[in-house]
């Protein structure tokens, strides 16, 4: 879980500012370049923004005079700079610009939600997991958002068929408590013993937001606000420290031994034998301490953890700035330094959840490139009795 106080600085970050006057400028923030097309009326083109850029060829380049160029904006000045989906960064003056249209993101298919569940679930297992007719069950886990649930990571988990994971979790001394993922499960047709099961018995926590971004786009954004050559260092280690649990909100006066198991939990999919395909050992985990005058100033925790579909992806949770150090952009330089290092794991995406009221944090993440990818919520089935 990401967590931002509200009201923290944006301060070096890309956005919109107000002059001293405060009155908006007069020159778009983007240089006037939503301009180039009157589809983009109240659309804006920022860092991070899906474009499709219709561009003048040279004399003699091709037979044509215009190509397209569809890709994410990764700068804007001196001039416009759109990433390709295979990585290419394609430079184009503003003289060679005819129509620029800023376009939604890609539609999101079910199957690539699941993946990005199954890396997460491998990225915070617990200390015991088990996929239960297609829900990947964990446990070990008794003070965070993501406690002992169950998450569907197979297309055939299903909510009308919930009593082997009810089994699980029963054997452990836990009730049954699963992830509502967005498209993947249908929570309003959850059964058990092949009965309905009363809504006055579900319990909702609240609405999280898995956010994506591109890790090499994301990088950029954090070195334009925050210079490598100025910003302070950070440190990964292997484990958590007291101090950093400590600083932690979640396991802040939780005894070290109680917690630290399932902060160093990760989990990766067996690739050969009889058990190929199941969950075992495996994934990556440090903990990022930016330390300032001697004081542990900001943390996080990055895994890097591969799912069925064999990307590797950068998992970033438990941002934390203490209360002395908060509107100085740690947090960014913090994830930042989990995202370089899962980028050398060969993680070409980061993801983190954000809670969807949090409309701070929901900015913050923004700026950094992190868009929604798709919503969930955690429930738990009590007994009324």
């Amino acid at each position: 879980m990401v967590e931002r106080e509200p009201g923290s600085s944006d301060r070096g970050l890309p956005g919109r500012d107000l002059p001293a006057s405060g009155h908006a400028d007069r020159t778009p923030p983007d240089r006037g370049l939503s301009g180039r097309s009157r589809w983009n009326a109240g659309r804006e083109v920022t860092p991070g923004a899906r474009v499709v850029v219709r561009r003048h060829l040279a004399p003699g380049e091709t037979s044509h005079l215009y190509t397209d160029v569809i890709g994410h904006v990764t700068a804007l000045d001196p001039e416009l700079v759109v990433r390709r989906e295979s990585g290419e960064e394609i430079r184009i003056p503003d003289a060679d610009i005819a129509v620029l249209k800023v376009i939604p993101p890609r539609p999101v298919r079910a199957r690539d939600i699941r993946a990005r569940e199954y890396a997460g679930a491998l990225a915070w297992p617990g200390t015991e997991y088990e996929v239960v007719d297609g829900w990947f069950c964990r446990a070990g886990d008794d003070w965070s958002y993501r406690r002992d649930s169950a998450v569907p990571v197979l297309p055939w988990a299903d909510c009308s068929h919930l009593d082997g994971v009810r089994d699980w979790y029963a054997a452990r001394g836990l009730p049954l408590r699963i992830v509502d993922v967005d498209r993947l499960v249908k929570t309003g047709q959850m059964m058990l013993g092949g009965e309905p099961v009363d809504p006055a018995r579900i319990r909702t926590d609240r609405e999280l937001l898995l956010c994506t971004a591109d890790s090499r786009e994301l990088l950029d954004l954090v070195d334009g606000a925050f210079p490598a050559a100025t910003r302070p260092a950070v440190t990964l280690a292997e484990t958590p420290a007291d101090d950093w649990l400590e600083l932690y909100h979640a396991t802040a006066g939780l005894p070290p031994e109680r917690v630290r198991p399932a902060m160093l939990a990760t989990a990766g999919l067996v690739s050969s034998g009889p058990d190929a395909g199941e969950p075992g050992p495996g994934g990556d985990v440090v903990f990022a301490r930016l330390a300032d005058g001697g004081e542990l100033a900001a943390i996080a925790r990055g895994a890097v953890t591969v799912g069925p579909d064999g990307a590797p992806r950068v998992a970033v949770s438990c941002v934390q700035t203490a209360a002395t150090h908060r509107r100085r952009g740690l947090a960014e330089i913090v994830t930042g330094s989990l995202v370089e290092w899962g980028q050398g794991l060969g993680a070409k995406e980061c993801h983190l959840h954000v809670f969807a009221d949090n409309t701070a944090g929901r900015g913050l993440w923004a700026k950094l490139g992190l868009q929604a990818h798709h919503s969930l919520r955690h429930l738990v089935v009590v007994d009324t009795d």
